[in-house]
């Protein structure tokens, strides 16, 4: 977890002060009982959104430099590349979210296009081990403190899937 800001004490505060006032205003009412639960999931419901506001807000890190190489012995793919801290608070646990898709290219996309498996057949036939996915996605911790401003290299090993004929990547990282 990333150390707490000024932004997250803040939001501590201004919650703990709503939820006192409301249960002062629940004593005076004739149904305490209905008042401080509606209070309390209220700032509850409130605190979380405002929280993951905060936290997609304040940790920002961007991924650059990024490059592929492809390891035909072994079937597997390495992504390199760099990750920085561009915000004002330090961050811990970033995790890279790697989507490999299944890119084709020329008349055989044009061939296929109809041949593929879609969202649908991809939900019920997960299970399947004989099942070829055209979209892998998997997360990996690239890096674990970083402060303000500073960068650091990282490296994922991937397996690459046998039944991809042209791989094609998005990476983004993101504050766990």
């Amino acid at each position: 977890m990333s150390p707490l800001t000024p932004w997250h004490y803040f939001l501590i505060g201004g919650l703990g002060i709503v939820f006192v006032l409301g249960v002062i205003l629940a004593y005076r009412s004739d149904s305490r009982v209905s008042v401080i639960a509606t209070i309390t999931l209220i700032v509850t419901l409130l605190g979380m959104f405002m929280w993951s506001l905060i936290d997609e807000n304040v940790y920002r890190v961007e991924i650059s430099n990024v490059s592929q190489q492809r390891y035909y012995q072994s079937e597997q793919l390495l992504i390199k590349g760099v990750v920085r801290n561009v915000g004002k608070y330090p961050v811990a646990n970033v995790v890279a979210v790697v989507k490999l898709s299944n890119a084709q290219s020329g008349n055989q996309a044009k061939a296929s296009q109809f041949a593929r498996p879609g969202a649908f057949a991809e939900l019920f036939e997960g299970d399947n081990p004989e099942f070829k996915r055209n979209k892998i996605v998997e997360e990996h911790v690239i890096a674990d403190y970083l402060n303000p401003g500073m960068s650091k290299t990282f490296r994922i090993m991937m397996d690459y899937p046998p039944h991809f004929q042209r791989v094609s990547y998005d990476i983004e990282a993101k504050v766990d």
